[in-house]
């Protein structure tokens, strides 16, 4: 069977990629690229991109959809999180223990929708303290080395992004993950002050500051995706 994919031109990549993300295959590629070139590349790659969809099917096989119910397990710094449902007021989403307890006024009438607003923002603003706390650290130890914000956002397909201008962010669902591989995406980015490409040196760099940093990103490959795809959150 061929294989179907998207491709993406842009005028400032360089190189051909493929990424493959819930179950889709798109190929990034450079603007003057022929589509000749492209399908004998994706051709060469048939295996890899069949591995991995492989994969993805398998985990998505053994994963629940998100239902936003009572009972259901979430994950917080790689540690499960049991969500509980009350009805109340005021409304309100809060971790204790071992549980994230969402009250939702009785008014409410969407509560799935509700439930899934209420959770995701308590996601965002534990991430962004997560994050104010590692900045903290991270200006006593490298006080000539700061980016000139640190914010968490909300990303589909990447982890985070640091722009030309010195800015980072770093997507919510991020926090899902185990801390170790949390903070190896953060100090990616901050690689990137130094070395705005994956050159040799930026990959250096990066295994100084991160030795372990190939089992965090064997780690992505191999959960990420289902815990980008809000079908799921979780891995």
């Amino acid at each position: 069977m061929d294989l179907i994919y998207s491709i993406n031109r842009s005028r400032r990549r360089r190189n051909l990629a493929i990424q493959v993300r819930q179950g889709e295959v798109r190929v990034l590629a450079p603007q003057r690229l022929s589509t000749a070139h492209i399908e004998q590349f994706v051709q060469s790659k048939q295996a890899w991109i069949r591995g991995h969809l492989q994969r993805q099917q398998q985990q998505q096989a053994r994963l629940a959809l998100r239902n936003w119910c009572d009972g259901e397990t979430l994950q917080w710094l790689g540690q499960p999180l049991r969500l509980t449902l009350s009805s109340g007021m005021p409304s309100s989403c809060q971790a204790s223990a071992n549980e994230l307890q969402v009250r939702l006024s009785p008014r409410v009438k969407n509560r799935q929708a509700q439930t899934q607003k209420r959770v995701e923002d308590w996601y965002k603003a534990q991430a962004q303290q997560w994050l104010d706390s590692f900045a903290a650290h991270w200006q006593q130890q490298a006080a000539a080395w700061q980016p000139q914000q640190w914010q968490v956002a909300s990303f589909t397909a990447k982890w985070g992004c640091c722009t030309a201008n010195g800015r980072l962010r770093l997507n919510w669902r991020l926090w899902l993950a185990p801390e170790w591989v949390v903070r190896y995406v953060v100090i990616h980015e901050l690689c990137h002050l130094r070395h705005f490409n994956h050159s040799r040196a930026f990959w250096r760099l990066v295994e100084q500051l991160e030795p372990d940093y190939r089992d965090a990103e064997r780690w992505l490959k191999e959960n990420g995706g289902s815990i980008l795809d809000r079908r799921f959150l979780a891995y």
